[in-house]
C-alpha cells in the first residue's frame, strides 16, 4: 500500500512539473544548437575549392587560392556561403572582405542558434599562373627532315623564310602574325592542374592561317593541306588545361579535337644534324609526327610536310 502511495505521489509531482516547464523548449528555441560552422564558401576570383577546417582549439580556419591576375585583394566578394543549421554570419553573399594586408587575412563571425559565436579566420593565398593574360604571336618556327646524318634536316626560325612554299592569298602562315592569344583562368583541380578558356583573336586582318603547302619537288605542284600539322592552337574560342606533373598544356576546340604541347621559356634547343632553335621569350611547342616518306631529302617539302618534327608558336606577353 505504501509503495503504491509513493508511485502515485511521484506521478502527481511529474505531472505538475510538466505543466509548468515545456521539455521541448530547448529544441523549439534552438538553445541546444551550438553549431556555428562554415560548411561551404566561395569568393570571386577563387581558384578551386576552399579548405575549411578547425584546429585543436576549435578555431575556425578557411584557406582559398585567389587568382591575382588583374584582381583587387581589397574587395573580394563572397559568391557562395553555406552555414551549419540555424547559424547566422555577420556577412552574407554579395558582401566583400579586404585581404589587402601583410597577412592576406580577414574574418567572418558565425553565431549558432544558441548564441554561441565562432570567429573564422579566412586566409587568402595568392595564386598566379604566368600563362594568364594576352600573348601576341611573334613567330612560327619549324624543325624537320628525315636524314640528319646526310644534311637532310633544317630549322626555320620563321616559317615565312620559305614564303614560296605557301599559298599566298593572305591566308598563309603570315596571317597568324597579328593574332593574339588570351588565356583566362577558370579553376584548378585536386591535382593542381589549372584550366580555363582561350581566345585566339584573328587580329587586324581578321584572318587565320590556312596551312596549304604548294611547292612540290616532283613537279605535280598539287597543293597539300598541312593544317593537321600546324593548326595546334585552335582558332576562336577553346579550352585549355595544364598538367602540372607532366608539364604539358592541352587545347580542346569546339569540335572536341585535342592537341597537346608544352609552354616553354626562352633559350636555345640543340637539334639533330647540327641545327638549333632559339625561343626569344616564350613558346608553345608541339612534337609532330614525321612519316619518313622519302621524296627528296634536300627539298623543303621533306622538312615542312612529310617529315616535319617539331613546331613552335613563339609569343610575347602584352597584358596580364
Amino acid at each position: 500500500m505504501k509503495l503504491s502511495y509513493y508511485i502515485f505521489a511521484a506521478f502527481i509531482t511529474f505531472t505538475l512539473y510538466s505543466c509548468k516547464k515545456n521539455p521541448m523548449k530547448p529544441f523549439e528555441d534552438g538553445s541546444w544548437n551550438n553549431e556555428r560552422s562554415i560548411v561551404n564558401i566561395k569568393f570571386e576570383h577563387q581558384v578551386g575549392n576552399a579548405e575549411i577546417k578547425r584546429d585543436k582549439a576549435y578555431n575556425g580556419l578557411v584557406s582559398f587560392l585567389f587568382n591575382e591576375n588583374g584582381s583587387d585583394k581589397s574587395k573580394i566578394v563572397i559568391k557562395e556561403l553555406e552555414l551549419s543549421y540555424g547559424a547566422k554570419a555577420d556577412l552574407s553573399i554579395g558582401d566583400a572582405l579586404n585581404f589587402d594586408n601583410p597577412d592576406n587575412t580577414a574574418s567572418i563571425v558565425v553565431t549558432a542558434a544558441s548564441g554561441e559565436k565562432r570567429t573564422w579566420k579566412i586566409n587568402c593565398l595568392p595564386f598566379k599562373d604566368e600563362l594568364i593574360g594576352t600573348w601576341k604571336i611573334s613567330a612560327l618556327s619549324v624543325y624537320g627532315g628525315a636524314w640528319p646524318e646526310f644534311g637532310g634536316v633544317d630549322a626555320f626560325a620563321d616559317i615565312r623564310e620559305r614564303s614560296w612554299n605557301w599559298k599566298t592569298d593572305q591566308t598563309g602562315p603570315e596571317a597568324e602574325y597579328d593574332n593574339t592569344l588570351t588565356f583566362t583562368l577558370e579553376g584548378i583541380d585536386e591535382q593542381g592542374n589549372t584550366f580555363g578558356k582561350l581566345v585566339n583573336d584573328a587580329g587586324t586582318d581578321a584572318k587565320y592561317a590556312n596551312f596549304i603547302f604548294i611547292a612540290d619537288p616532283d613537279g605535280a605542284r598539287t597543293p597539300i593541306d598541312v593544317n593537321y600539322q600546324y593548326r595546334k592552337i585552335p582558332t576562336g574560342e577553346s579550352s585549355w588545361k595544364r598538367n602540372s606533373a607532366q608539364g604539358t598544356i592541352t587545347f580542346t576546340n569546339a569540335n572536341k579535337v585535342v592537341t597537346t604541347g608544352r609552354f616553354v621559356t626562352s633559350g636555345t634547343e640543340t637539334l639533330e644534324g647540327g641545327k638549333s632553335m632559339t625561343v626569344k621569350d616564350r613558346a608553345f611547342t608541339f612534337e609532330l609526327k614525321p612519316t619518313f616518306v622519302w621524296i627528296d631529302i634536300y627539298q623543303d617539302r621533306e622538312k615542312l610536310v612529310e617529315n616535319a618534327k617539331k613546331f613552335w608558336v613563339q609569343v610575347s606577353k602584352t597584358t596580364n
